[in-house]
């Protein structure tokens, strides 16, 4: 049997669950008290110590970033402009190149360019030598497509203050974006707005429904109820699954 470490984090809180074969053994959540670089790492090392994450010899491990810094390019037009160009375009910042980093989706000859800080990638290399690292939605990207759906796919990972709208029909990605939010509605406003202006009302398929490291499990429990009584979503099979992001990362190692 394979075991995987896997590991979801963003600024605001850490998952670490174990996997066996794929499937989640157990999890365990940390939010972050103190957010600075240095902070950061002295609270992973005491999480790491305590559960004895580093004295446990895993098969596989891997590494969720989430954040909303994540652009989608074609493989050639990646290639022609420099990555500090790209996330400067995409989200109007300055963003320093140590800090920018890419997964390819070759699935869809693309290119998932996104930020992450050093602090991550320095604290999680030295801890676990062997571990993959890719944003989070370069694994949403992997598992919708490896799923074998031919039919139409929608994943909702909620954040903090943020989620993430992931759209694919017949093995093609339709939809790809981030927005902010306030409250569920939202949440549940972009969603109605994506699929009508993608002339994907009024059809069947699966709505997959995640709360990501640090979201309130109950919006998501919140944003089902109010899908459930709009009309034009009712042939929309939706599934609740919390754990989304850790299964989809054993596709990634």
């Amino acid at each position: 049997m394979k075991s995987q470490l896997a590991i979801e984090i963003s600024e605001n809180a850490v998952r670490f669950a174990r996997l066996l074969d794929a499937e989640v053994q157990s999890v365990d959540v940390f939010f972050f008290k103190d957010k600075t670089d240095i902070r950061y790492k002295e609270q992973l090392d005491d999480i790491v110590k305590e559960k004895g994450y580093k004295d446990e010899d895993f098969d596989d491990y891997s590494l969720s970033w989430c954040s909303s810094f994540s652009s989608l390019l074609p493989n050639n037009v990646y290639s022609e402009v420099s990555e500090v160009e790209i996330m400067h375009l995409a989200f109007k910042e300055e963003i320093p190149h140590d800090n920018i980093d890419h997964n390819r989706i070759p699935e869809l000859s693309i290119v998932n360019v996104f930020s992450i800080p050093l602090w991550v990638k320095s604290f999680f290399v030295i801890r676990f030598p062997r571990i993959v690292m890719q944003h989070e939605g370069s694994h949403l990207l992997h598992g919708l497509l490896s799923s074998g759906a031919f039919n139409l796919q929608i994943a909702i990972v909620l954040h903090k203050d943020k989620f993430n709208i992931t759209i694919s029909n017949k093995n093609e990605l339709l939809f790809y974006s981030y927005f902010e939010y306030e409250n569920e509605e939202d949440v549940v406003y972009h969603l109605m707005y994506t699929l009508q202006q993608k002339e994907l009302l009024n059809q069947k398929g699966v709505l997959l429904l995640c709360a990501g490291v640090g979201a309130d499990d109950l919006k998501i429990f919140s944003i089902k109820k109010a899908i459930d009584k709009l009309k034009d979503l009712k042939l929309l099979k939706q599934k609740i699954n919390s754990h989304l992001l850790l299964n989809f990362q054993s596709l990634c190692v």
